[in-house]
């Protein structure tokens, strides 16, 4: 695999709250359901002492994604399976402090398998950032 091929996708939102009080509302592997109105539910659970979770999107998809890295104000994970048309999916969603408040940046790599692949992630960001705005304003 070469790195070329592999395409970036990077969002933020500035927020008037501190990264403390963003990351205590979403920063659970488990707790984008709360915030992101692109997910239906989510479920997480262990496979061979990895954390797993299974979103169930709306209208129906179905994604399993692994925990890879924790950190006070980040977490990473990569995309098992899904429906969406893309490989070697890795993502970093973060809370960093900012004057006046933090900013949540979102970010991933991937190789894409279809031209919408791009478009298909940013998307998805950019619903859960803005649901983010109107939560905290901003």
């Amino acid at each position: 695999m070469t790195h070329a091929t592999r395409d970036r996708i990077q969002r933020w939102v500035s927020l008037p709250s501190s990264p403390d009080k963003v990351w205590a509302d979403i920063g659970g592997f488990g707790d984008i359901a709360a915030w992101h109105p692109g997910i239906d539910s989510v479920e997480v659970f262990e496979i061979e002492g990895d954390v797993h979770r299974h979103l169930t999107m709306r209208g129906g998809g179905l994604l399993l994604e692994r925990l890879i890295e924790t950190g006070p104000h980040h977490y990473t994970y990569e995309l098992v399976e899904g429906p969406l048309p893309l490989a070697d999916h890795r993502a970093t969603l973060s809370s960093v402090a900012e004057e006046g408040g933090c900013h949540v940046f979102w970010s991933a790599v991937f190789e894409p398998t279809d031209p919408s692949a791009d478009d298909i992630v940013a998307g998805f960001f950019e619903e859960g950032l803005r649901a983010l705005r109107e939560r905290y304003g901003g």
